[in-house]
């Protein structure tokens, strides 16, 4: 599984101290377990007068280190989302699968998104896709998950309702093509989701059958239980704690919906009924 880390804040800031500033930080994270290296891509989306600014690359944010916090340090801004890839697209060869357009995060509209995780039935979600099937470019299940919770958002107006029925949408799927994937018991490894605005973030958070490994940099914390952190001007939400301090843990399935408005952040949380 890949690895994430989102920082929503009152003002335009840069965050470097957690996404390269630190032993647990992201980067530090990128080359932390040997054979769980995270080298098939990099990418940190930030806003930049209201638009999406991206800096992304194919390569392994460990061996381009001058690079991704060279990045960092650009993103000032009130939302940012910074991505590792360990490249997992199913019936894709690894050669295929380690492309800029598989790489993370992805972006249209005002939009920007990451996928920690894995889904199985990409094709038949992608089948389901209509117009947005055209704007699929690459290969990555993650890609495909972007658009369907475009669609999912076109069609019932806000993040939050956006990520809900992406999720019912994939099991319901996941009922009438189960018999074609016997030794999988559901549709996806993981489907923690990260859609952001110019001043949103908004988190899913759901990873049923977790690996029996533990995350790459804090022994105990679940493999693919989005840590999350209010501090004074900011909010925080990554794949795993990003620095030494106190996290707490997102429930399993929630979603998280932060707002920066009037130099505060709104915070709020909903469990989902699966």
């Amino acid at each position: 599984m890949c690895r994430i880390t989102a920082v929503i804040s009152a003002r335009p800031a840069a965050h470097t101290d957690l996404l390269c500033g630190g032993p647990k930080s992201l980067l530090a994270q990128a080359g932390a377990v040997k054979g769980r290296y995270q080298d098939d891509g990099w990418g940190v989306a930030w806003y930049r007068d209201a638009k999406p600014a991206l800096s992304k690359s194919q390569g392994a944010a460990r061996l381009e280190r001058e690079a991704f916090a060279a990045a960092a340090g650009r993103a000032a801004s009130r939302v940012t989302l910074a991505h590792l890839r360990y490249a997992s697209a199913p019936g894709v060869p690894k050669a295929a699968q380690v492309r800029p357009e598989n790489t993370q995060p992805f972006s249209a509209g005002g939009l920007v998104f990451a996928h920690n995780g894995t889904l199985f039935i990409k094709d038949e979600i992608r089948s389901l896709l209509g117009k947005y099937a055209a704007r699929v470019r690459g290969t990555n299940d993650s890609e495909v998950l972007f658009w369907q919770v475009v669609k999912m958002l076109d069609a019932y107006g806000t993040p939050e309702a956006a990520l809900e029925a992406a999720l019912d949408e994939i099991r319901t799927v996941w009922i009438s093509c189960r018999d074609k994937y016997p030794t999988r018991k559901d549709p996806y490894l993981g489907l923690n989701l990260f859609l952001a605005s110019k001043d949103s973030m908004t988190v899913l958070c759901h990873a049923p059958r977790r690996k029996p490994s533990t995350a790459l940099l804090t022994p105990g914390w679940e493999y693919g239980r989005v840590a999350w952190r209010r501090e004074a001007g900011r909010v925080v939400f990554s794949s795993e704690p990003a620095d030494g301090g106190a996290w707490k843990k997102m429930n399993d399935p929630e979603i998280a919906s932060a707002r920066a408005r009037a130099g505060r952040i709104d915070l709020s949380f909903k469990r989902i009924a699966l």
